[in-house]
């Protein structure tokens, strides 16, 4: 029997709409080994699980069309995307890992845990300071004087700056300060000023370790949610390559990644003003995005949702209809692997997802595998093949 057919069934004898005939092939199916009644178990846990979670929720929920939603195959026509009512979905596919719920008939003594497939062990995130040295950031709570500031790193990953005097002279030396997250990391940073800085994975940001002067200048390279400290009379800037963002105190979001085609600024809320190299001046609101394309060298604004943009900040990425190849260039910067195509045509396969940064390279596959036509196979040096997935007979 075809691995999308009982699935069905299942769902209709939960749901309480199985005809005579599903029944009886549900019983005969569990008939045929333990292992199939242990799995009939698991997907009737999940799926009370799910009617929790419908209750619970204030919008109109579904538990039929979530689990199909996670069941099905890729996403053909764009829908409306509402992060609100895609939480059941989220939940659905975080307590489908939770219990171990693949359906692949895997062995049960494998034990997949980020940790093999996250850099997190091998490249530590790493403070560069002006002088030269470089400091680990482990997962160490700790404190260091570097001239009138005393730098903090503490349990939860989280590094500051903090004067040793309430008003440092601006005759005093300004010292930059250099933060890199390679692969697999993201790192909370608190400023001089109070801003916060939220570093993804791959990215650098260079600061001086106080402000002086008109302006409050820091430079990025990769990815980062800035949550900016008001202050009207010093404007906050952000310069990548290729574009300059200005703010006096508002929530934003930077993408400005040397190995990607475009650089986006995505704001939350206030007001930003963007300029990208020799272009002119754009001036954005809440739920805008610009977009510069380092190609063309054209620039443009468009509404957006912001989740899309920033749930990287609280450990997951969201994806609504987008490409496949577009899913993978995001994960490239978390996880550790290349791409292998089979054919063009599966570079555009749409996808609606929910993914826990937490999750192993080997559970991302699975994820994405189950809940589409493509088979994704992963061979020696993380080379993962996307291939087309053969009908069953």
């Amino acid at each position: 029997m075809k691995s999308e057919t009982i699935y069905e069934i299942m769902l209709s004898v939960l749901s309480e709409d199985a005809t005579e005939d599903e029944h009886r092939l549900l019983n005969e199916w569990l008939a045929c080994s333990e292992a199939n009644r242990k799995q009939f178990e698991q997907v009737g846990e999940l799926y009370r699980s799910f009617e929790t979670v419908g209750k619970q929720n204030d919008s109109e929920y579904d538990v039929e069309q979530a689990w199909m939603r996670v069941r099905n195959q890729t996403v053909e026509k764009k829908k409306k995307f509402n992060l609100k009512g895609w939480l059941p979905y989220a939940a659905l596919v975080a307590i489908a890992f939770s219990i171990g719920l693949y359906f692949m008939n895997r062995p049960a003594e494998q034990d997949w845990t980020a940790e093999a497939d996250v850099l997190k062990n091998i490249n530590q995130p790493t403070l560069l300071l002006d002088n030269g040295e470089r400091i680990p950031l482990k997962q160490d709570s700790f404190s260091i004087q570097q001239g009138n500031m005393v730098i903090r790193n503490n349990l939860v990953g989280q590094l500051s700056y903090e004067s040793d005097r309430e008003q440092p002279s601006d005759e005093e030396k300004l010292s930059w300060n250099h933060l890199v997250i390679p692969k697999g990391n993201a790192y909370e940073l608190e400023l001089a000023d109070g801003t916060h800085v939220w570093l993804n994975a791959e990215s650098e940001l260079s600061y001086p370790t106080r402000f002086a002067g008109e302006m409050r200048e820091v430079r990025l390279k990769g990815e980062a949610f800035f949550d900016v400290a008001k202050n009207p009379d010093c404007p906050f800037v952000v310069r990548t390559d290729e574009v300059a963002v200005q703010v006096l105190g508002t929530s934003f979001n930077v993408s400005a990644y040397q190995s990607e085609q475009m650089a986006r600024v995505t704001l939350v809320g206030g007001s930003v003003a963007v300029k990208a190299n020799g272009g002119e001046e754009f001036r954005i609101v809440p739920s805008e995005q610009f977009c510069y394309n380092k190609e063309s060298r054209k620039s443009g604004i468009r509404v957006v949702d912001t989740d899309l943009y920033t749930s990287w900040v609280k450990g997951e990425y969201i994806f609504k209809d987008a490409a496949l190849e577009e899913i993978f260039n995001k994960l490239l910067h978390w996880y550790d692997f290349t791409v292998r195509y089979q054919n063009e045509q599966l570079k555009d396969k749409r996808f609606s997802l929910v993914i826990d940064r937490k999750i192993s390279l080997e559970q991302l596959l699975e994820l994405i595998s189950f809940t589409s036509d493509v088979k994704l196979e992963r061979s020696q040096g993380n080379i993962i093949y996307v291939k087309q997935k053969r009908e069953e007979v």
